[in-house]
């Protein structure tokens, strides 16, 4: 439990890295069914991104822990945020945005891996709380070791 408690903040922080300019919206390849149903198809799918997704967790969570120890940081990365602190120490600015980008890409394989894209990911993890999905949500939490509803 102490491995999540660590991740969830960090994670977190990666998705507010610091950039020079706001993102183009990128061109949307995956068109959510109109009966709101998860296929067996898009379940698998999820699965296996769930998994390959965890791994890199893993193999990023001993990256970040070197990352910390490296530059005598906090657990909690406060001074990657700190556009002061990121001045004084563009050594560490480098190393983060390079982590950064390591996660990125790594996250980017395991969707691909799976065959699925971040948007339909996120799209069935939202669409597992309709009750429509009641059986496909049972089954994906069996498969992942949960216990289901």
């Amino acid at each position: 439990m102490k491995r999540w408690a660590f991740l969830i903040p960090v994670v977190l922080l990666i998705g507010c890295e610091v950039t020079e300019g706001p993102k183009l919206p990128q061109k949307s390849e995956f068109i959510p069914p109109k009966d709101n149903r998860i296929t067996e198809e898009m379940a698998h799918s999820y699965v296996n991104a769930s998994k390959y997704l965890l791994e890199a967790i893993v193999g990023h969570e001993k990256s970040l822990e070197e990352f910390i120890r490296r530059y005598n940081l906090s657990h909690d990365l406060s001074e990657v945020t700190d556009s002061v602190y990121r001045e004084a120490h563009r050594d560490v600015a480098k190393a983060w945005d390079e982590l950064v980008k390591g996660w990125e890409k790594s996250e980017k394989d395991a969707y691909k891996k799976a065959g699925i894209t971040e948007e339909e990911f996120n799209w069935i993890g939202g669409a597992l709380t309709d009750s429509i999905n009641k059986n496909i949500q049972e089954e994906i939490a069996k498969a992942l070791g949960g216990e289901g509803s």
